[in-house]
């Protein structure tokens, strides 16, 4: 017999040959069934093999697999071959290949095909109907002659990384057998030509989208009629998007996302389409139709999902109305539509299977009612950025939304109190009721809410006591409201709470003790700008997963705790009354990014703190307004990853360290400081953020203006010495305030170096010398100050940023000049012995300032003198007042003989 317990014996020896170049491991072992082999199909009637799967078989660090051909024509009845992910960079004899006439699949993607050895193994393949080509790293470049030969070939899948130009369409008339045609992400660029697309009259589906494709859709594209599904999503496709697409009257599915076509708000380009149940069209612009199309119109088709979350030019937008005549919608997204008119509650009426209502940011007006039968379906409701008015209805909303998960009716006009069926709502996970005028109190029974995972009430009216938490809330925003009391620990007793948002309302009191124990998975507690005293719970520092505590603005007291946790990213302890730091502020490794112990009362050194965040990778470090002492340590230097250091208005002494020359103050985050937050469905990026003055302004920065953001202020010291000279070599960064201090010296010259500086103060100093000629190079230089030192000499001259500058950034130093200021330059040096100089043309006014200052210090001296002997010897006083007297007189008299002798 010629088969080996099912296995014929020249099929198994031909997969041991190939065995023998596989890098991975497999259960082929010679005298076993090999139709029992891991990725080997064989017919169940004949025993030979039907289909192999080598996914993955060759090692990916491996230069190259070259196929050898011949190792698979003796599976004469092999229909499918997948070669996927497996580094083949071409093949040693692609004759033979004619032997595989059954063959109907072949999978040859991730692979680093050449493009000579593909063509030839594409014409010897006639049989071919299915072709998978994703993923490939793909040498020189193809066209759709290249598949010509492949006569019934019927599904086409294609991804070459950016090697399929323009030239492929050029011959795709001659596809005709082609059904499906996938080209995603095949890095296409420019327009499509206008080639025979009319000619594939089998196409079906056609995929061109992930792609940089431009221009309009060409005319001929137009006349596939048998296209049932269309994916052009994510392309640079302009135009009216009803004219291309009005005699595809088969489409089913329609996906145009993200693109920059124009669609008519009526959606009459679509009257004819009956078979349409899918589309997409959001991230393009939806017009107002020209004046001749009539606005109403009833359609031919029932959709399932219409996705239009889209940009207009328009003010408002009338709702389409042949939305009346939709019955089976299950997804329905205006997002950004800017609809006018009464807010349609007849769409909840009508569409009954209805999942996902999404009308956010749009006009509608009116208030939000109910329907008067259950929706069983509805998933998620999201109506925020209205202009909705009136209450939350409240009879019945539990029994009509019984499924319902997310309901999001922020900014708004809701006024009234929040209805106490919410807390019946056994799935509702998230709830956004913020920014609206709500008022009342939080129901009692949200606590028993026990599938709520956000709570979002901020920007409200809403007052009370606090409610205990549900067991499992993982996100609560309730900051901007006007609660008051004190804040129960049982009120967080919530072991699965990630995220806790208090910020911004009016709790007094202490902050409730317990947080490691009832709170373990907590990431993020906001309960910022609220009346909060006391000292700050050490169990909130022992949170093992926190990552961000915003704290301030509040009246907490005592010290810093001590942190334990590793997550920890960013800390906001700033505007409070803290007065000390602990020994150590960081217990163990930390990944922290950003430290704010700024406006506090804090009196110590920094050494130690800084010492604890020497390998934390810290990005921002503000310090500002405490009573620190000291020296700014050397080890700060250390901190190479810090882009904004803020040790302004303490008690800082001595010299600035010079090795603050060596940090490269560049951010590390191109889109700005982020922390991920949250899990599942509600995963996401909140952007931290940082208040940092420049430019004489106090700015808060966020996102991705903090990336762009570095600096360092040490102004309000008492630091003194020169300014090192390293401290040019900061050429990334954007402000340095150095005023307020007793630094003396020369300005460096190595200041000319900082190209990418803004703002630059060095005023209330005692630096001498001259400024830097070189310093009006400085392109991006806004704001400069050298105010109140003992420069001289004259100003730069006045050229780029330097003709911006006013006298203001030079007054101060007499000896300075030259425009701005009145003193001019024009004037001759006389140089003295000691080696100091004198301005000829302006000592006048020099000496008589002197002169006039000196004069009435010693009147006032001499004044003073014979007052206090007066005071001492009465006899000295009674002689000199009968002097005055008989000066006075003879004075007098000589005065009046005089004037009568005139």
């Amino acid at each position: 017999m010629n088969c080996y317990e099912g296995c014929w014996k020249h099929e198994r020896e031909a997969l041991l040959v190939l065995n023998s170049q596989f890098d991975k491991p497999s259960n082929w072992v010679d005298n076993t069934d090999c139709c029992k082999w891991e990725g080997v199909h064989c017919n169940t009637i004949t025993w030979k093999v039907k289909k192999l799967d080598l996914s993955y078989v060759m090692d990916n660090g491996r230069p190259g697999w070259y196929l050898n051909y011949s190792d698979f024509t003796v599976f004469e009845d092999l229909k499918s071959l997948i070669l996927l992910g497996n580094s083949i960079a071409g093949c040693v004899q692609p004759e033979g290949l004619e032997n595989l006439r059954e063959l109907e699949v072949l999978d040859l993607g991730g692979n680093n095909l050449n493009g000579n050895t593909l063509r030839k193994s594409l014409q010897a393949f006639s049989s071919i109907r299915e072709l998978y080509l994703t993923v490939v790293q793909f040498k020189g470049t193809i066209v759709a002659e290249d598949f010509s030969d492949m006569a019934n070939l019927e599904l086409l899948v294609m991804d070459l990384s950016s090697n399929i130009e323009n030239e492929f369409f050029k011959s795709i008339g001659l596809l005709t057998s082609l059904q499906v045609l996938s080209l995603y992400a095949c890095g296409i660029n420019g327009s499509l030509p206008e080639a025979d697309w009319h000619k594939l009259k089998k196409l079906r589906n056609l995929d061109l989208s992930m792609n940089e494709i431009e221009g309009a859709l060409p005319s001929t594209f137009c006349n596939m009629t048998s296209l049932k599904k269309l994916l052009l999503s994510n392309n640079k496709f302009i135009g009216n998007l009803g004219f291309n697409i009005a005699s595809l009257t088969s489409l089913e599915y329609l996906d145009y996302g993200i693109n920059q076509f124009e669609v008519p708000i009526s959606f009459t380009p679509f009257a004819n389409h009956s078979n349409i149940k899918f589309i997409y069209g959001e991230g393009n612009k939806i017009i107002l139709d020209s004046q001749n199309i009539p606005q109403t119109w009833v359609p031919s088709f029932q959709l399932q999902e219409l996705i239009l979350s889209s940009t207009t030019n328009a003010t408002s937008l009338p709702l389409p109305n042949f939305l009346l005549y939709q019955y089976n919608l299950t997804s329905l997204d205006f997002t950004n539509g800017k609809l006018e008119g009464e807010f349609p509650n007849w769409l909840l009426e009508n569409n009954t299977n209805i999942v996902n209502l999404i009308l956010k940011d749009c006009s509608f007006k009116g208030t939000f009612n109910l329907p008067s039968h259950p929706l069983l379906s509805i998933k998620r409701i999201d109506v925020s950025s209205n202009a909705i008015i009136g209450q939350i209805p409240s009879k019945n909303i539990s029994s009509i939304f019984p499924n319902l998960h997310y309901l999001n009716m922020s900014y708004n006009d809701l006024h009234g109190s929040i209805p106490h069926e919410f807390g019946q709502m056994s799935f509702l996970d998230t709830l956004d009721l913020s920014n609206n005028l709500l008022f009342g109190e939080i129901p009692k029974n949200m606590s028993n809410a026990m599938s709520l995972s956000l709570l979002r009430l901020s920007n409200n009216n809403i007052g009370g006591t606090m409610f205990p938490m549900p067991s499992n809330l993982t996100m609560l925003f309730l900051d901007g409201n006007s609660f008051f009391g004190s804040l129960p620990s049982s009120s967080f007793n919530s072991s699965m709470l990630k995220e806790l948002d208090l910020s911004n309302n009016h709790f007094v009191g202490k902050l409730p003790s317990g947080w490691n124990k009832s709170l373990t998975c907590l990431e993020a507690l906001y309960m910022s700008n609220n009346h909060f005293e006391g000292s700050i719970p050490l169990e909130i520092a022992n949170i093992e997963c926190l990552e961000h505590l915003d704290l301030s603005q509040n009246k907490l007291n005592g010290f810093v705790p001590s942190f334990q946790s590793y997550s920890m990213i960013a800390i906001h302890l700033g505007n409070n009354m803290l007065h000390g730091l602990p020994k150590r502020i960081f217990i163990g490794s930390t990944s922290i990014q950003m430290l704010d112990l700024s406006y506090n009362h804090i009196t110590s050194g920094i050494q130690d703190m800084i010492q604890d965040l020497n390998n934390t990778g810290v990005n921002i470090l503000l310090l500002k307004s405490n009573n620190f002492i000291g020296k700014i340590p050397k080890e700060l230097c250390q901190l190479t990853s810090i882009t904004i250091l803020d040790l302004s208005h303490n008690k800082f002494s001595g010299p600035i360290p010079s090795c603050l020359g060596k940090m490269p103050f560049e951010n590390a985050y191109p889109e700005g400081l982020q922390i991920l937050l949250g899990g599942g469905e509600y995963l996401r990026f909140v952007n931290e953020k940082a208040n940092f003055t420049t430019k004489k302004s106090s700015y808060t920065y966020t996102g991705s203006i903090l990336s762009y953001m570095s600096g360092i202020d040490l102004s309000f010291n008492k630091l003194n010495g020169n300014i090192p000279w390293e401290i040019g070599n900061l050429t990334k960064i954007r402000a340095m305030n150095l005023s307020y201090n007793d630094l003396s010296g020369k300005i460096p010259d190595t200041f000319s170096n900082l190209v990418h500086i803004e703002s630059l103060d060095l005023s209330f100093n005692n630096l001498s010398g001259s400024i830097p000629s070189q310093l009006n190079e400085l392109s991006s230089l806004e704001v400069f100050s050298v105010a109140q030192n003992n420069l001289s000499g004259a100003i730069p001259e006045l050229k780029g940023q330097f003709l911006t500058f006013d006298k203001s950034s030079y007054e101060g130093n007499p000896l300075l000049c030259g425009t701005p200021l009145p003193k001019s330059c024009n004037a001759s040096i006389v140089f003295v012995q000691d080696g100091s100089y004198t301005d000829l043309d302006n000592d006048s006014l020099v000496d008589m300032y002197v002169f006039w200052v000196s004069f009435f210090v010693s009147c006032v001296c001499v004044l003073l003198v014979l007052v206090i002997v007066l005071c001492i010897n009465p006899h000295w006083a009674r002689v000199w007042f009968y002097y005055i007297e008989l000066v006075r007189t003879n004075c007098y008299y000589f005065i009046e003989d005089n004037l009568c002798k005139f």
